[in-house]
């Protein structure tokens, strides 16, 4: 019996050294049946080079490689469906959502198809994630933050994920199924939210979550967004949360979402007078609420 085709995902954002470190541990991996595609960004030239160079030198490697490149910056969500889309194209019947400052242990993608293949309603599973010296092995939500927690625990992962938990977005293999039902991820979002909204969307279709914490993968924290500069991602983080607890909060509590916005715009001008140092993450964090409301989606232009 063949093993299912797995297309791999990677998104790459300049840091192309990084892109290079994950695709030579990829190279690796003992699973019989994958193909990589790595999607760029609209990086700068050499960064994109670097990439190509690699690709015509690994004339010898076993498993298919394949570049992408977008014209424009299309964000994590829309990099990632660009891959998505030509992987079932091409007879995925998974994909495998894979950052590209991530490096995989050998058996990573042969432990996650095995648990995968267990049920036909799981829809998404996901490793451990070894960051630094904790490991992240699932995301949690709680609603009116402005940021999703990593879950770092000892002992045993349960079965299936909650309701209020999702796979983390640095590492999810994905059932076609899944994917052609849901539609991949929002581009709503651009940066930000757009994995624990996909997870909440596959759970609404009818599918189950899993964690197979034997499976390993090694994460260097938000190696590309830092780049963004902090007042910015503040305000990603702020106007996505907004967007994800408008579209997916329980229905009790959604009236309330214009009070706690209203209450983060007044809190923040405060700082703005008498923290004068902390004033342009506070505008940024403003800026975020004013987006929401005015339907500012996608890439934020600054």
């Amino acid at each position: 019996m063949l093993s299912p085709s797995v297309f791999i995902i990677i998104l790459q954002y300049n840091n192309s050294q990084d892109t290079l470190g994950c695709l030579e541990s990829v190279k690796e991996l003992d699973y019989p049946n994958y193909k990589v595609v790595v999607v760029d960004n609209a990086s700068q030239e050499a960064e994109v080079n670097n990439i190509i160079q690699y690709i015509n030198s690994q004339e010898l490697v076993t498993y298919n490689l394949k570049l992408i490149t977008n014209p424009v910056n299309l964000g994590y969500a829309g990099g990632n469906n660009v891959g998505i889309k030509y992987a079932l194209e091409n007879g995925a019947d998974y994909v495998f959502i894979l950052n590209n400052d991530t490096t995989v242990e050998k058996d990573t993608l042969k432990k996650l198809v095995i648990a995968a293949e267990t049920d036909p309603k799981i829809g998404i599973v996901g490793p451990a994630i070894k960051e630094g010296e904790k490991t992240a092995y699932f995301g949690k939500i709680s609603w009116f933050k402005t940021e999703l927690k990593h879950v770092y625990k000892n002992g045993r992962i349960s079965d299936f994920l909650g309701p209020k938990e999702y796979v983390i977005g640095a590492a999810m293999l994905i059932k076609k199924e899944v994917l052609e039902k849901i539609k991949g991820f929002d581009e709503i979002y651009f940066l930000y939210f757009e994995d624990a909204d996909l997870n909440i969307r596959a759970q609404l279709a009818g599918y189950k979550l899993k964690i197979v914490p034997e499976a390993v993968i090694h994460h260097k924290v938000s190696a590309s967004t830092n780049k963004l500069g902090s007042p910015l991602i503040l305000r990603y983080h702020m106007r996505n949360s907004l967007i994800f607890n408008s579209l997916n909060a329980p229905w009790t509590i959604k009236p309330f979402l214009i009070f706690w916005a209203g209450y983060v715009v007044l809190k923040n001008l405060v700082k703005m007078f008498i923290m004068p140092a902390k004033a342009q993450a506070a505008d940024a964090i403003i800026e975020g609420v004013i987006d929401f409301y005015k339907n500012k989606f996608g890439k934020i232009n600054v």
